[in-house]
């Protein structure tokens, strides 16, 4: 584990006591307790033991007698002084090392981290500022002084090392600056898992044998789960302080956590007698059955469990490196089309912690570009002076001096002279997949070849004339106009949130079918669906619609893709591909300025772009208050700062628990009928859970119903699911499908026993108690659920979690609980009443408040809306979507009412393959000038020239 702070001036008192903790620890004289490294270090003679007076005096930025390198004359707490890196190893290593005397593996995190400081070493850089002009120079030395201690402050055997970064670092012209710490800062994602992957490297070469898991975490394979937990007295202690408010780590939320955490954290104490603390530790280590001689090198090792990683020959690095590379394009790609290398490298080297180092895994990346599995974007470059300016390709750069005016050969000459001076940096190396090329060019082909390639179901003059005798408004007129009169295969309605879009719809729909032809709608959730259905609307989810195998789609279908811009590049692919060739017509209708899909793209928007013909609804009739509809118009037209500033209600609680419970208040004070017209919108799954206790707190409804176990679904890639190691024990499996070779059944729940049998091989438990063993990598229809216990009372407002048709359940739906029992939980909608049985975990979870993504397409009175400024999902969609919801009035809390302009003015972007910055020949990035051109081919050519592979290797680009 990794983890850095920004020291301030305010913080020397706390820095200098790291000597007398170093000193006194009982491996003191072990490895590299006190050390300097760095080549700053190196060019001021600095070697050996880290002395008090010389770091005081580089703290304070003095390089030698009168020489201060910093020229700020900041002289307040919150001046920079340099940067704590703190590596702490995995509790077994820690357990064996410090307790079983274990000091070959003191030694092996040394030098893991003196391996990892010199990767962070090579990113430091300096600003230098000449005539006015801003520069970067890439400097690549520090001056770093380490810290190595060895417990907490409960006293617990913890191996960490503080590595303290100076905040100077050496120009190429011999003078001494103050560090730009923006690349370290944001590499110690990946240094994590980098730091890991060296230990595992070094333990794996000492001959330890280690037992893997989630994100790229390890332990020695000779110390179990439960060892583990038994020494840390500190997770007993906020476990210990859950229990006394009734939680437990599975029920409590982040909040909750956190403030247990800091409720139970002890000062530090001084002046301990080690000798007698480490005697301590053996007994308790002793007593709890660890055998620290089986850790040893040389021990048997025929009875621990390895993940499939650690098996086979450990030379084979650039197989592993290649195996890690396509898992992490793989995982990455579901989500997202484009992706930073820094990602790449992160999920790489997590993955393949144990078998991979971080120098594999960039080499490998530069291979998969050359091969043609991932296709690189032409550079990019930010104004040096603009830390958030936008990134522009050197082409871009080059034309904005040309439209502005210049010669264009004089354009790029400046162009060039200004990169390498340093006035503009490089940013992030980014990246694509031909296959997210061809998926994004697939859609919008299908497009452009369907315009006007088909008769009109009604001509425009007589759709309008009839449209004109209908209660619709300018832009429903428009709409429903187009819908009839149109010549193209795809047309889209823009419709602003709360412009009436399902009555235009509902309106057009009459005409259509009068006219012969079928309309079907296609919806993102089964809530929507049923809503749809209940106005006598043919509607399926679209999954649903994908996965059935008899689509009943002719040329007289008009299918119309409702909430369009929460469609994936995947499913919009698939969906054109299905219309065209059945000769369907497809309407979307969306708003590209709310929330768009998680899975990658983003192909509403493209489509639009593209010149998709689209007619536009932007009366909004949902908001009754003048100043929210005119909030609500200004978010839509992407002004968040000037929307917010139009909210007559907006309440500032500093502390996070505090504003959760008056979120809370403010809901529970209304009437019942109030209550039942209100909706609380946040943006984060731990606030919704708390902001859900309190509302049940208030209410009086804890402590007066049953306790169950509910299904709450993990957030899970395909890529993620293929490999036993991401499952936790304890984790709930629910298979799609039946799977009869491993005795895997649709819809029954199975429990995670083991994750770490050799082979990749998943241990599980089934309802009838029997277990099973399989290969995730080869089911792949899996979702992945954590089990929590919840109380559900009579009156308390629920929601269904999945899908259940045997009972017409929605996802996302709302009920109330009518009576709770210990054998079932009965729910009603006011229609009609289900009862579900208590004897397995149910898929319910209480709904008094609700994260963004559910709440779109719920329409309610008033929203209450929890609003964190630092959190990124407190952004320009999500604002637009929250506010929108209400018709009447819509309340913000916040713990910041300086930062919210900032904050929902924030943009979420999400990628698309076709926009990535392209070279001066017009083509993506030049390390694989053809790759856009030449597509699958060339993946299909370098396969024949590769190794042979799992066939789940050669499949990782697939969804």
């Amino acid at each position: 584990m990794l983890s850095q702070h920004v020291i301030k001036r305010g913080d020397v008192d706390r820095i200098a006591s790291y000597y007398g903790d170093s000193e006194d620890d009982y491996y003191a004289k072990e490895g590299e307790s006190q050390e300097w490294q760095g080549k700053g270090a190196e060019a001021l003679g600095l070697s050996g033991a880290v002395d008090s007076k010389t770091f005081r005096k580089l703290l304070a930025g003095e390089i030698g007698p009168g020489e201060h390198a910093r020229t700020s004359t900041r002289n307040d707490s919150n001046q920079r002084l340099g940067i704590d890196l703190t590596f702490s190893a995995p509790k077994s290593v820690a357990l064996q090392a410090l307790v079983g005397g274990d000091v070959d593996l003191i030694k092996a995190h040394d030098e893991a981290v003196r391996r990892t400081l010199e990767k962070i070493e090579a990113l430091a850089q300096a600003k230098t500022k000449a005539k006015g002009v801003t520069s970067v120079e890439t400097t690549g030395n520090l001056i770093i002084a380490k810290f190595r201690h060895e417990t907490t402050r409960e006293k617990e055997p913890l191996l960490h090392t503080h590595a303290v970064a100076l905040n100077l670092t050496q120009r190429a012209d011999g003078k001494w600056r103050a560090l730009k710490n923006d690349a370290i800062i944001n590499a110690v994602k990946v240094m994590g898992p980098a730091y890991r992957a060296e230990l595992a490297d070094i333990l794996q070469k000492q001959g330890r044998q280690l037992r893997f898991g989630r994100d790229g975490m390890f332990e020695l394979a000779h110390i179990t789960r439960e060892q583990i937990e038994a020494s840390s007295t500190r997770g007993q202690q906020i476990e210990r302080r859950l229990a006394e408010k009734g939680l437990t780590r599975e029920t409590a939320s982040g909040d909750q956590k956190q403030i247990a955490t800091m409720e139970t954290r002890v000062s530090k104490e001084r002046n301990v007698d080690r000798a007698k603390l480490h005697a301590d530790w053996q007994a308790h280590s002793k007593s709890i059955g660890i055998d620290f001689e089986r850790g040893r090198p040389g021990a048997a090792k025929g009875d621990t469990h390895l993940a499939e990683r650690e098996l086979g020959d450990r030379d084979e690095g650039d197989a592993a490196a290649r195996a890690a590379v396509r898992y992490a394009i793989k995982h990455i790609a579901e989500r997202e089309a484009v992706m930073g290398r820094g990602d790449l490298q992160d999920t790489a080297v997590r993955h393949g912690v144990g078998t991979v180092t971080l120098a594999r895994i960039d080499a490998e990346i530069d291979r998969q570009v050359k091969q043609g599995r991932l296709v690189a974007g032409a550079p990019e470059y930010r104004n040096a002076s603009e830390l958030n300016g936008p990134r522009m390709t050197s082409a871009a750069l080059v034309q904005q001096r040309v439209v502005a005016g210049a010669d264009p050969s004089a354009a790029a000459r400046e162009v060039r002279q200004e990169i390498g001076r340093g006035n503009y940096v490089q940013t992030e190396q980014r990246y694509t997949t031909p296959t997210a090329i061809e998926r994004e060019r697939s859609i919008l082909n299908i497009e452009k070849q369907g315009r006007g390639k088909l008769a009109p179901i009604m001509g425009e003059k007589a759709a309008a004339e009839h449209f004109a005798r209908a209660p619709l408004n300018a832009g429903q007129r428009d709409a429903a106009t187009l819908m009839l009169a149109t010549t193209n295969r795809v047309v889209g309605v823009q419709g602003y949130a709360g412009t009436g879009k399902s009555h235009m719809l509902d309106t057009a729909k009459e005409r259509i079918e009068d006219a012969g032809f079928k309309v079907r709608v296609l919806a993102p959730y089964g809530s929507q669906v049923k809503a749809l259905r209940e106005l006598n609307v043919e509607a399926n989810t679209l999954a649903s619609f994908l996965k059935a195998k008899d689509k009943g789609l002719t040329d007289k279908t008009v299918l119309v893709v409702d909430e369009a811009g929460t469609v994936p590049a995947r499913q919009m692919q698939q969906l054109l591909q299905l219309a065209e060739k059945a000769g369907a017509r497809v309407v979307m209708m969306g708003d590209t300025a709310q929330t768009k899909a998680i899975e990658a793209g983003k192909p509403y928007d493209q489509l639009q772009a593209a010149g998709m013909a689209t007619a536009g609804m932007t009366e909004i009739m949902r908001q009754k208050d003048p100043l929210l509809k005119e909030a609500v118009e200004l978010a839509a037209e992407g002004k968040a700062r000037a929307s917010v500033a139009k909210i007559t209600d907006v309440r500032m609680i500093e502390d996070d628990r505090e504003r959760h419970k008056a979120v809370a208040t403010e809901y529970t004070k209304l009437s019942p009928e109030d209550r039942a017209k209100t909706i609380i919108v946040t943006g984060i799954n731990d606030a919704r859970r708390e902001i859900n206790r309190n509302v049940r707190e208030q209410l009086s409804l804890e402590g007066n119903g049953e306790v169950h176990s509910a299904l709450t679904r993990r957030d899970t890639t395909q890529a993620e699911r293929a490999h036993a190691k991401n499952y936790d024990v304890g984790d709930t499996i629910q298979p799609e499908r039946n799977f009869p070779k491993f005795g895997l059944k649709a819809g029954e729940l199975y429990t995670v026993l083991d994750n770490a049998t050799p082979g990749n091989v998943l241990t599980v438990r089934g309802e009838d108690g029997a277990e099973l063993q399989f290969d995730p990598a080869k089911v792949k229809q899996l979702s992945v659920y954590e089990t929590t216990r919840l109380e559900f009372s009579p009156g308390d407002v629920v929601r269904a979690t999945r899908n259940d048709a045997s009972r017409d359940l929605a996802n996302g739906e709302r009920y109330t609980v009518t009576e709770a029992s210990a054998g079932s939980v009965k729910i009603s909608d006011g229609k009609r009443e289900i009862e579900l049985p208590t004897n397995r975990p149910i898929h319910l979870d209480h709904a008094y408040a609700t994260t963004v993504h559910s709440s779109q397409g719920l329409t309610e009175d008033r929203v209450l809306i929890d609003a964190k400024t630092t959190s990124r999902t407190t952004a320009q969609d999500v604002y637009y979507v929250a506010i929108s919801r209400a018709r009447h009035a819509a309340t913000i809390f916040t713990e910041s009412l300086k930062k919210l302009p900032d904050a929902v003015a924030r943009i979420n972007e999400k990628s698309a393959a076709l926009e990535l910055g392209r070279d001066r020949d017009g083509k993506f990035g030049k390390a694989n000038p053809g790759a856009v051109e030449k597509g699958r081919g060339d993946r299909d050519r370098a396969a024949q020239q590769r190794p042979p592979e799992k066939a789940a290797d050669r499949d990782y680009e697939r969804a």
